[in-house]
């Protein structure tokens, strides 16, 4: 089995960033109705060894989310080869499983760093506008959510220590972005994209390299992050140093459709 405690001080960590968060005996419920549309601060954690059915986990969640405004029910589940049931259960029902690769870099790295990629100092509009285009390329496009990910970005992640990095065009616009977040002693890198227009020069390399690079200078020892298990990103990672750890399940309900 794998050892995800690191990734979990993280991830709980970053949970009682946002307003709510109700510990359960298979994990916890959180919500935040400042932001009802995104899942990250609504959601269930299952983070249990022991069986445990999509109706316990919904008699918690569901009345959390009815607080939020939230009408979407995430569930994030840390062991699936552990809650096979769970699983099967929420996929019998019609909910589109969702798995994430797991990836964990240990040790440190090549001092030698690309000069191209710079940490965001100045948070001004020209910065939120390319982050909201950027954010376009995960499939985020409704007005609504893209203004929610900023207000947690401006609100609550910059506020407890995320750092932004970029590499810009000729014009200093930002062409790749990638973020860093330590907490508990574990770094997280989130965010990684570049525009199509700047694809295949290496700037995913470079701005991940220069993020293991700072998150080494803050004494974490382990530092995650999530990839698309047959995509071509986890290969580069695994360039970088990163091996593959496990996967996440989740999957997403639409409340007015159950």
């Amino acid at each position: 089995m794998p050892d995800l405690e690191p990734l979990l001080r993280f991830w709980r960590a970053q949970d009682e960033l946002f307003d709510r968060v109700e510990l359960t005996w298979w994990g916890a419920v959180v919500s935040d109705p400042r932001y009802p549309h995104i899942q990250e601060p609504n959601y269930a954690r299952v983070e249990t060894l022991q069986p445990v059915t999509l109706g316990e986990i919904e008699a918690a969640l569901l009345p959390a989310l009815e607080r939020s405004t939230c009408h979407r029910a995430h569930v994030v589940v840390f062991f699936p080869k552990q809650q096979t049931d769970l699983v099967t259960e929420a996929s019998t029902r019609g909910d589109r499983l969702v798995w994430d690769l797991v990836m964990e870099h240990r040790g440190g790295i090549d001092a030698q760093l690309d000069g191209s990629v710079d940490e965001v100092t100045d948070f001004d509009g020209a910065f939120w506008s390319s982050y909201r285009a950027s954010a376009r390329h995960f499939d985020i496009t409704d007005d609504d959510v893209l203004d929610e990910l900023e207000a947690i970005e401006r609100e609550v992640l910059l506020p407890a220590g995320r750092r932004w990095y970029v590499v810009g065009n000729a014009d200093r616009e930002p062409v790749a972005f990638a973020a860093l977040l330590v907490l508990e002693g574990a770094s997280y890198i989130d965010h990684v994209v570049t525009l199509p227009e700047a694809r295949r020069r290496g700037y995913a390399t470079a701005i991940t390299r220069r993020i293991l690079a700072e998150a080494q200078a803050s004494g974490t020892d382990r530092t995650y992050l999530l990839a698309e298990p047959d995509g071509v990103a986890a290969g580069m990672y695994e360039r970088l140093g990163f091996r593959r750890v496990t996967h996440l399940a989740s999957w997403i309900s639409k409340l007015e459709e159950r």
